[in-house]
């Protein structure tokens, strides 16, 4: 009788986490919603990049920088009719519509529709449509593409973000003025004539985005400001406001989610009735989210995070998931896929509507958002490259859609390997064509067979991936019996994660026998992997093949683990082959290997050993990897991404801190260290101990609140501690009335202030204040610091500097953070606040 036996292998610890596709084993599981097929459906093209696109019934308007727009399967350059920055095209054909060709003679950056459709509203640089003036923004009949010529208001800048109401047509982006009016980068219209309303909030720096309630009363605002009406918080790179007035409202997400200033910023937004969802990009320390999140309107709240660290352009959300365009590369923090070497972009990304998880630390040197919720990373994987129109070597731009299509617009030239350019829609699993399959075949997936004992065959090969489906079915097939599989089983794998299986033959009769395995998806895609033969010999061949026995030593640093199998043993023969994997993808083969994780943990490696007559032989082990070598120059960093009642955990870069004073007085909450004085006097810091050097460049952001109203609030950032009774430091004095002072000073035994200097500007609760401070050298050693608020751009001078060769201070030291107030304070509790701690090797000279 011929019997199997299947064993899945998951090479890691926890097995696959649950993933959704077009075909869940659970749809109903919020961890696992339905997505729309990977197959790309033929979509008209344009020659440039597409920045946003709306959908309205059954059009898509697309706005970008183009010149021609061409039918799907056309060629570049062939089939083109002229499409100046604006077309638009049929959703359920992907025909290009004829009849919709207005001309825009600069580039369009955003556009929306009024909320019955009647119009359609674009914005951008332009000032011209159909060859009739305008000043940037522009109304549209949706048909015709006609000039709504009652709607002209004159923007003074760049228009880069558009929502409507029925009583107003909200804008953002670069400007200062509408009409003679002063706006500041947001302004309001009415829809009927274009005449300015009273709408009057102020952005200190780029609007990208805005999205409107679904009542109406509220506007959301993203962008790379760092103050929104005066305020920080919330107005960094995000706010809410009164659709109405203009005043901030309340927006707890921007306690969790801060992107602004000149290096990182919030770039898009979108609702979906429930939530607001936006998306950010950070390249420095201005920001903390490289990826999308998903807050409340209701209340403001965050509802899920998720880091899969690459810009994110645009995110939209269906009601069963939701897709993000960008260049993701990393959502091991959430569950998702590991960082490669070189670095793999995933360009179209989904995740679910639900909060599934939450956030574990990251280990890249990118700000953490340990224990805030998350969403899951689900099996929708389409591969779009990128484009060269832009000049910023991107894919898509924009993501939109309605409950049948996903539509992404961008400056990609091919979709999974096919000529497909800028435009691209996705659907539902009725209406696509469901033909996107496994991933591997022939020669890749070819099982390897071993000769066990009389009449018996072991067959193993690694599980194959799907772009859209996570559950696929193998059939052994046996000596070319395609009819009647030798077996089947169905097991779930993600390109990122792919078991090993084994399959057990046995009763065999004597002579040669061929295997090979074909993956099915849940639509019945078929790859087929190359044959392989084995032979069984007549009568068992005397004694049979005696396996060998695997074995295995490993050693870890860091997150670079090394294996050595070489302890293998063959007692009938040699050992042939050695295969290896790591239990988060990656395989190796020889005797030994090694291997660097992408997040720390523990992982369980596998070993399996060919001898010189087939058989196989294998072992497992547990590896457990540390945390990763921080970013080059960075000594230690903490972007206080986690929660804690009381104390401040470890960084996410340097180690534990070690209080000084009563764990009470500190806690960790919405991206801040935090400092609590509940009565004059008080002084408590902390400090990292796992740093110990002579030279350091230390960058915080610090606030205080209330400002103390005795004769002082004080902040400081330590750059070498010795130990409690010797330090240098920089320390930011806050007077009564917010005014700054800024000095460098020692403690040995006693303290001294070796030089200080007056601060621009004023401490407010809810604005930070960045301070920098440098301690490098010894006998001397330098010291210098420098301050500027939160926002604005970093003085090229330091604000005060001296040198010191005070004996008991010229030896390596930790860094630290404390906080003091006067003992004539009185409005307590005072606290104060640290985020974005970095700490480098000072440049040289």
């Amino acid at each position: 009788m011929i019997g199997f036996v299947l064993v899945a292998a998951l090479g890691m610890s926890g097995g696959i986490p649950a993933a959704a596709d077009t075909a869940p084993v659970n749809p109903n599981d919020p961890r696992t919603p339905v997505t729309v097929s990977s197959d790309p459906l033929p979509t008209a093209q344009h020659d440039g990049v597409a920045w946003q696109q709306v959908v309205v019934g059954n059009t898509v308007y697309v706005a970008g920088r183009f010149t021609r727009a061409r039918p799907a399967g056309a060629a570049p350059g062939s089939q083109t009719v002229v499409r100046n920055n604006i077309m638009a095209y049929d959703l359920t054909t992907g025909a290009l519509i004829t009849t919709f060709a207005p001309s825009l003679n600069a580039q369009a950056l955003t556009i929306a529709a009024a909320p019955d459709g009647s119009r359609i509203y674009v914005g951008g640089d332009f000032t011209s449509v159909n060859g009739t003036q305008v000043w940037r923004v522009a109304a549209l009949n949706p048909s015709t593409g006609a000039l709504i010529a009652s709607f002209r208001p004159r923007v003074g800048g760049q228009v880069r973000a558009i929502t409507v109401t029925n009583s107003a047509v909200y804008v953002g982006g670069n400007f200062g003025t509408v009409g003679t009016a002063t706006r500041t980068r947001l302004a309001a219209m009415r829809p009927a004539d274009g005449a300015l309303l009273g709408w009057n909030p102020s952005a200190n720096l780029r609007v990208n985005a805005l999205v409107a309630s679904p009542d109406s009363t509220q506007i959301v605002v993203g962008g790379a400001f760092t103050t929104l009406n005066g305020s920080n918080r919330p107005g960094y790179g995000l706010g809410r406001v009164n659709a109405t007035t203009g005043a901030s409202l309340p927006f707890n997400a921007n306690n969790t989610v801060r992107n602004g200033g000149s290096d990182s910023a919030i770039l898009s937004l979108s609702s979906d009735g429930t939530n607001v969802y936006g998306t950010g990009y950070i390249f420095g320390t201005g920001g903390n989210l490289e990826g999308g999140f998903a807050a409340r309107w209701s209340d403001g709240n965050i509802h899920w995070v998720e880091d899969c660290h690459g810009d994110t352009y645009g995110i939209w959300a269906s009601s069963t998931a939701v897709y993000t365009a960008g260049h993701a590369h990393y959502c091991g923090n959430l569950g998702g896929f590991p960082e490669t070497s070189p670095r793999t972009w995933h360009r179209a990304v989904a995740f679910s509507r639900a909060a599934t998880g939450v956030m574990t630390r990251d280990i890249h040197g990118y700000p953490s958002f340990t224990g805030v919720a998350a969403p899951s990373v689900l099996n929708w994987f389409p591969d779009l490259d990128t484009g060269t129109a832009s000049g910023q070597n991107q894919g898509p731009w924009a993501v939109a859609g309605n409950e049948q299509y996903v539509v992404m617009a961008g400056e990609f030239r091919n979709v999974n390997g096919r000529p497909q350019q800028g435009l691209v829609r996705f659907a539902v699993r009725s209406l696509a064509p469901n033909r996107d399959g496994p991933r591997v075949s022939g020669a890749n997936f070819r099982p390897t067979l071993a000769y066990l004992s009389p009449g018996t065959v072991r067959v193993r090969w690694q599980a194959n991936w799907d772009r859209d489906n996570t559950n696929l079915t193998y059939r052994i097939i046996r000596n070319g019996n395609i009819a009647s599989p030798a077996g089947q089983v169905t097991r779930e794998s993600t390109f990122w994660q792919r078991p090993t299986l084994e399959f057990t033959d046995s009763g065999l009769a004597a002579g040669t026998h061929s295997y090979r395995i074909f993956a099915v998806d849940p639509l019945g895609n078929e790859t087929r992997g190359d044959t392989v033969t084995v032979t069984v010999p007549v009568g068992g061949g005397g004694a049979a093949n005696t396996p060998p026995s695997a074995s295995f030593t490993s050693s870890a640093e860091g997150l670079a683990v090394a294996v050595d199998g070489s302890g293998s043993t063959d007692a009938d023969g040699t050992i042939a082959s050695y295969a290896w994997e790591f239990g988060d993808g990656a395989t190796a083969t020889g005797a030994t290997a090694s291997h660097t994780y992408a997040a720390a943990g523990t992982y369980t490696v596998r070993l399996t050993v060919t001898d010189n007559g087939g058989a196989t032989s294998s072992t497992t082990g547990t590896v457990t990897a540390g945390g990763a070598t921080p970013p080059a120059g960075v000594l230690a960093a903490d972007g206080f991404g986690r929660n804690l009642a009381a104390g401040w955990g470890s960084a996410d870069t340097g180690g534990a801190w070690t209080l000084q004073g009563s764990s009470a007085y500190f806690s960790v909450a919405e991206g801040q260290g935090r400092i609590r004085m509940a009565s004059g006097g008080q002084g408590p810091s902390a400090f990292l101990g796992g740093v110990s050097l002579t030279s350091t460049d230390t960058t915080v952001r610090v606030s205080a609140a209330p400002v103390g109203n005795g004769s002082g609030t004080y902040v400081s950032v330590v750059g070498r501690r010795i130990d409690s009774a010797n330090r240098y430091w920089a320390q930011l004095k806050a007077a009564s009335s917010g005014a700054l002072t800024l000095a460098v000073a020692r403690q040995a035994g006693t303290q001294t202030t070796l030089a200080q200097a007056n601060v621009a500007g004023a401490l407010a609760a809810g604005n930070q204040v960045n301070v920098r401070v440098q301690v490098a050298g010894t006998n001397p050693t330098a010291i210098r610091a420098k301050a500027w608020h939160a926002g604005a751009a970093e003085p090229a001078a330091w604000h005060v500097q001296a040198t010191d060769n005070t004996a008991a201070l010229q030896a390596p030291g930790a860094v630290g953070l404390g906080a003091y107030i006067s003992g004539s304070t009185t409005n307590t509790p005072v606290v104060a606040t640290f985020d974005g701690l970095e700490v480098r090797a000072p440049a040289a000279g």
